[in-house]
């Protein structure tokens, strides 16, 4: 693999293990009780589903920026951005995502959008808890789906 991949596979992998370490927070936060103050629990987690989707996205756009050597602008780059990781690129990469995981990762980046355009108080737990539910097997997804990308990915480098 080149210098330039190679950093870019280092990138990834750190990112990955952020994302580890999201879905062991998320784990901790869940299992708290007692909380006196329900909307910190609540903010709690949609920071964690904010930085959950942040990370991934950092991941596609190391993709983009490094392999595909575009990242979309404008309005609706983050959707783009996420279509772009479902293309076989021909000559530079296959797809990095299925369309059923990028359907996943949509609804975190709906998400994200709201966290970001809402206040703390107006958010509610019947738009976070499937996510909050979902996101062990959506990172297990992502962390196979990125593994068989690097891999395909030395081979036609190398």
């Amino acid at each position: 693999m080149t210098p330039d991949l190679l950093l870019m596979e280092a990138r990834i992998r750190k990112e990955l293990s952020q994302l580890d370490k999201l879905e062991e927070e998320l784990k901790k936060v869940s299992r708290m009780r007692g909380i006196k103050v329900e909307s910190v629990r609540l903010r709690v987690h949609a920071s964690i589903l904010h930085d959950f989707y942040s990370g991934i996205e950092k991941i596609f756009i190391a993709i983009a920026r490094e392999i595909d050597q575009t990242v979309p602008v404008g309005e609706g780059w983050h959707r783009q951005l996420l279509e772009q990781m479902t293309l076989d690129i021909p000559t530079k990469r296959p797809a990095v995502i299925d369309a059923e995981l990028a359907a996943q990762i949509q609804q975190y980046l709906s998400f994200r959008h709201r966290f970001r355009n809402l206040y703390g108080y107006e958010l509610e737990w019947s738009k976070m808890e499937e996510l909050t539910k979902n996101m062990g097997s959506t990172l297990t997804s992502l962390k196979n789906r990125i593994d068989n990308f690097l891999v395909v990915l030395s081979n036609i480098v190398n």
